[in-house]
């Protein structure tokens, strides 16, 4: 029986999702980016655990040790914040298809800028003339603010310096993943892969994979 989806291959994995068989290929290109995946699917909790080795390989690990430094001291201290910003990224990226590792990184850079001049003591907020890139900005600041002045209580709390650093991090690895090409899964793809499905419904929970 041949793959549903391309019509060319033998559908060799049972899709909970299509409640069919469709090819290996078509599994793992077109996984959650175009298969409406359930959670529950064996191949696809395997081709997360994949995708994050093949992240952390390819785009979290540098040969600078003081960049690599400052990596690990990002997770190690705020995993938490850190994957909040990757899954609004992630769910900005379901709402706005045309969203790019382009639009991400002029984003990330409007927001760096804008908290860097703080630091210097000035307060000027940089915007950018690309909506996309513009809403996703917003997206991100309102969160870098609701971590610097949580309201509720129990939540992390983070520093304008340490926000900086998180922003910094997503902001190398989306230039990794610019720099590696066509041929390399898209940074916005990898997020939107990796975020729970429950997690749609629930953005501020922040619940994405974090490459080890």
């Amino acid at each position: 029986m041949k793959c549903v989806l391309c019509d060319q291959r033998k559908g060799r994995r049972f899709c909970p999702a299509k409640n069919t068989t469709i090819c290996a290929q078509c599994c793992g290109e077109k996984r959650v980016l175009e298969i409406d995946c359930p959670e529950s699917c064996e191949f696809l909790k395997i081709g997360r655990a994949r995708d994050a080795d093949v992240e952390a390989a390819r785009h979290y690990r540098t040969s600078d040790p003081f960049e690599q430094e400052k990596r690990a001291r990002v997770l190690a201290g705020f995993e938490g914040p850190f994957a909040h910003l990757q899954a609004v990224i992630a769910v900005e990226r379901e709402s706005s298809r045309e969203l790019s590792d382009a639009d991400v990184a002029e984003a990330l850079d409007c927001l760096l800028k804008t908290l860097r001049t703080e630091e210097r003591g000035v307060i000027y907020e940089a915007t950018s003339n690309n909506p996309r890139a513009e809403g996703l900005r917003r997206q991100l600041s309102m969160l870098v603010k609701s971590y610097r002045y949580p309201e509720r209580s129990g939540q992390q709390r983070i520093l304008l310096k340490d926000a900086i650093e998180c922003l910094e991090v997503i902001r190398a690895v989306v230039a990794s993943h610019l720099e590696a090409g066509p041929s390399s899964l898209s940074f916005v793809d990898f997020l939107v892969r990796n975020l729970p499905r429950d997690a749609k419904l629930r953005p501020s929970q922040p619940s994405i994979i974090i490459p080890g």
